[in-house]
């Protein structure tokens, strides 16, 4: 399953590079995502729009070493938020956020190469601890001949859960960790002149650490687990901007206790299937949308399958050559540490449109919407966000942003219903 945002803090910043931190309270076991381009978290990038020119004099330069080229960054953030809490009534408190990062790209005549190096320290100052997060992650491409490549990658994610997910340990001093491991390989091409082709497989290794309560400790050890996922994708090119396309994937959950906690066999197997057509008709629309159904069998058997019909899709659509809409739709399956639900449903949709109001300034504005529903329990969390931003590029080091969003949550629970207002500045350093 892909993560699933968690964190009020991180949701309410989206413009800063994701906190870990707010992907930490599900399993990661990859579904069948779409082929939108995200961040090294996961999220959906937000295209910004540029008048089209062939050097971007405000694109970091980089440092060369040898056949790579570096480029680090700093972002700082401060900013306050009427509801830290994310409770009903929940006080206001300032924050501030520090995300360093290094990208390292190849520059290779051919195959390429990438690692990223991100972290992230989350305060709120109102006396709570901080919250770290950060992630390493490696990838390569090989070309083959006849247009053939492989693609291969690994990474490491280490964040923490979130006191308002609903499988957070109950009466926990701190957010316990939560650490990650993900390794893919794909092998992908073309055949018979319009036959595009992509087998796949994944291993990803999820390990949360024990929490304490009152100086109890909390035993989550029953949650560890590994799953393994194999992909199939089979398109054909209509048109060179148009490629319908069918994909099926199977994968397999194994805990590595097969009873848990609360002697439930929480092991399962899973199956998906999508069908949708892949645009590519740039620079007015590009990105995919597809249908399908996805289904989780548990090995105890009274866990109920989860089973739903999905829609994923990312879309980019350039109306104009200073405006740039981006579309981005998920349906995932997520497990559930419960003993009365197997897991939840979860539908995720937004949209951000950018404008290139000058050369070097940005205008943003997002929303957004995510439903959980949790099989068993009858509980249904939906989420709403809304803001805007302004983004000024000085120079090619120095960008400057401020934004203001305001979130509100419903729930069949009233006591996880809140609101909140946030409003930040931004600093990145970039080289």
């Amino acid at each position: 399953m892909r993560l699933v945002s968690a964190s009020l803090l991180a949701a309410l910043v989206a413009a800063v590079p994701s906190a870990v931190a707010a992907q930490a309270d599900v399993g990661l076991r990859p579904g069948i995502p779409p082929e939108g381009e995200v961040d090294a978290f996961g999220n959906p990038v937000v295209v910004v729009p540029r008048p089209p020119e062939e050097d971007d004099p405000y694109a970091p330069l980089g440092i060369r070493a040898g056949g790579l080229l570096l480029f680090p960054a700093l972002t700082t953030t401060l900013g306050y938020n009427t509801n830290a809490d994310a409770a009903p009534g929940g006080a206001g408190a300032a924050f501030g956020v520090l995300v360093p990062e290094l990208l390292i790209q190849s520059d290779w005549a051919r195959h390429e190469a990438t690692v990223r190096l991100a972290g992230e320290y989350d305060q709120t100052f109102d006396g709570s601890a901080g919250s770290p997060s950060g992630e390493a992650e490696a990838t390569l491409r090989i070309d083959h001949a006849d247009g053939w490549w492989t693609d291969l990658g690994a990474g490491y994610i280490y964040s923490q859960q979130s006191s308002t997910d609903p499988d957070f340990p109950a009466g926990a001093d701190q957010s316990p960790g939560l650490h990650g491991l993900v390794a893919s390989a794909a092998f992908s091409g073309r055949a018979g002149g319009r036959g595009v082709f992509t087998v796949e497989g994944s291993v990803d290794r999820a390990m949360y650490d024990n929490a304490t309560a009152g100086g109890v400790p909390v035993d989550q050890s029953d949650r560890n687990n590994t799953a393994f996922t194999a992909r199939l994708r089979a398109g054909y090119e209509v048109t060179p901007s148009l490629t319908p396309f069918v994909e099926v994937a199977v994968s397999r959950s194994l805990f590595d206790r097969t009873i848990d906690n609360d002697g439930l066999a929480r092991s399962s197997t899973g199956y998906a299937w999508r069908t949708g057509v892949a645009i590519d008709h740039d620079p007015f629309l590009s990105g995919e949308v597809a249908v399908g159904y996805a289904e989780e069998r548990f090995d105890d058997p009274t866990l109920a399958s989860l089973g739903v019909l999905t829609f994923d899709g990312s879309l980019v659509w350039a109306p104009t050559e200073l405006t740039t809409i981006t579309f981005n739709g998920a349906t995932s399956l997520e497990p559930s540490a419960d003993p009365v639900s197997s897991g939840s449903v979860v539908y995720d949709g937004s949209v951000d449109l950018a404008y290139a109001w000058r050369r070097n300034v940005t205008l943003t504005g997002t929303a957004g919407a995510t439903q959980e529903r949790h099989q068993g329990t009858g509980l249904v969390d939906t989420n709403y966000s809304a803001g805007f931003s302004a983004t000024w590029r000085m120079n090619r080091t120095h960008h400057f942003t401020a934004g203001y969003e305001h979130e509100w949550q419903e729930s069949t629970d009233p006591t996880r219903a809140y609101q909140a207002d946030v409003v930040r500045v931004e600093l990145r350093m970039q080289r």
